[in-house]
């Protein structure tokens, strides 16, 4: 944004506004230049990869305005539709359409390959560079697991409990994968970014480990409320720590890493091993399960449960304590980089909850004004008191009748959404819910049915919902 305001003489906060895309707002911009490059030749694509890469390596003092004057060159020379694509480019958001889905697709059409084979070659190596090379060579049975290079992560269905079975408390966080290597230590997020950067003390104690391994893991932080209990953070709190602009100030946040699988062992990958004996290598470097809250690393903490009751139970005991829903694992389930295991899975608890429909939010076509997501709330005693957002499970068709019930109820509306008298009921599904000061927040809500011409007295008590959080 400020690289652009250098170089037009647009509104960007309004062009922001009514732009959802960052790459939109620079062409916009860019149709009105208040100064032109001197020397205008075409935009060369390695040219701009170059000073993009520039920018990327640039850190410490005045790092910021050296890295604003390599964009405001770039997008001096660009047209607006090449400012479009370098904006999308700089902010890692292209928005073509293209995933890795598609390429393994065109990879396999275009060299004749098994698509499995791309697929899994590509789980254990999520580089599409090298593994275009290999396939295109055919050798494709030769990548294998490279440390300090991420695999994609393994992933998980929601289900109901099968008891007996193994289950591991899950908190708010972001997944990571760690790479310890010699004193070495990298970590990697979801998405397989690096943010060993902004983890120094946590690498610094990952270095002192003995073992080289690579570990499936949650990144969690404590709140330093200056008590002897401390909270854990949010998801959102963690995405803002590890994207602190000063990394150097200190932070009221203390993160720590909780192990929940091991993916390779002294540079060996062990994805193939049964879960119980990956998990028997992982307490041998780690050592046993810490009390929370505690510094550095350590393997979550592991129950095998006999029935459902004690499944309950323990979720309740664990949602007391922080953790937003359990993971259940298979013993002789292998690890499989990149794909949805058949054998583990996530445990919610589910609640039922109905609720008051008192504002709703308008779709992408504004102009048509169908609504697509609905304000909620709950009664406590003759007021409303608002709980949040909804807007899946609704097929469309009931999505239309719920539409033309709503607009004869708008008391108020704007270029947003609009305010609507409380005489839809939603019967809702929900997988929990917390409360942040004064404000309540419902978690993964789904719509099952909703109801017209309700009342204050058909709704839910806020009550339950003070349940649900506690």
């Amino acid at each position: 944004m400020t690289a652009l305001a250098e170089v037009s003489d647009q509104d960007l906060p309004s062009l922001r506004e009514r732009c959802s895309d960052m790459g939109m707002v620079a062409e916009a911009a860019l149709g009105h230049k208040g100064q032109h490059s001197l020397f205008r030749e075409p935009l060369e694509a390695l040219s701009v990869y170059e000073r993009l890469r520039r920018i990327s390596t640039m850190s410490g003092k005045e790092s910021e305005q050296r890295k604003n004057a390599l964009l405001r060159g770039l997008f001096l020379e660009a047209t607006p539709l090449e400012g479009k694509y370098i904006a999308r480019t700089a902010l890692r958001n292209m928005q073509a359409g293209i995933g890795h889905t598609t390429i393994i697709v065109a990879l396999s059409h275009s060299l004749h390959c098994d698509q499995e084979k791309i697929r899994s070659a590509y789980s254990r190596m999520p580089d599409p560079g090298r593994i275009a090379g290999m396939a295109q060579s055919q050798k494709l049975e030769r990548v294998a697991f490279l440390p300090k290079v991420p695999t994609r992560f393994m992933l998980f269905h929601r289900s109901d409990p099968l008891v007996p079975g193994c289950f591991l408390p899950k908190y708010p966080g972001l997944r990571v994968q760690v790479h310890k290597i010699k004193k070495e230590v990298l970590i990697f997020t979801s998405q397989l970014r690096n943010i060993t950067f902004a983890l120094n003390g946590i690498s610094r104690q990952l270095g002192e480990i003995e073992s080289d391994f690579v570990a499936d893991a949650d990144l969690i932080g404590y709140h330093d409320s200056g008590i002897k209990r401390k909270d854990i953070c949010s998801q959102a709190e963690m995405l803002r720590y590890i994207n602190r602009r000063r990394l150097s100030r200190k932070s009221a946040i203390h993160p720590s890493l909780l192990a929940y699988d091991l993916i390779a062992l002294q540079g060996e990958d062990i994805c193939s091993m049964p879960y119980q004996d990956r998990r028997k290598r992982l307490l041998s470097i780690l050592g046993e399960p810490k009390a929370m809250p505690f510094q550095g690393i350590s393997p979550a903490q592991e129950d095998v449960l006999m029935d459902k009751d004690a499944v309950d139970e323990y979720l309740c005991r664990a949602g007391i304590a922080g953790a937003r829903a359990l993971l259940e694992r298979d013993l002789q389930a292998p690890y499989r980089p990149g794909i949805v295991s058949e054998r583990d899975f996530i445990i919610r608890a589910e609640h039922d909850l109905t609720a008051l429909i008192v504002r709703t939010s308008w779709g992408r076509d504004k102009k048509e004004k169908l609504p697509t997501r609905y304000y909620v709330a709950l009664k406590r005693g003759e007021e409303l008191v608002p709980v949040g957002w909804v807007w899946r499970g609704l097929p469309k068709i009931d999505q239309l009748t719920l539409s033309n019930g709503l607009r004869s109820l708008v008391i108020d509306e704007d270029e947003s959404g609009a305010d609507v008298n409380a005489q839809v009921v939603l019967n809702l599904k929900i997988r929990g819910a917390h409360k942040s000061k004064a404000k309540y927040i419902i978690l993964e809500p789904v719509i099952k049915g909703f109801r017209l011409n309700a009342s204050l007295d058909d709704a839910d008590d806020l009550e339950c919902l003070e349940k649900i959080c506690r």
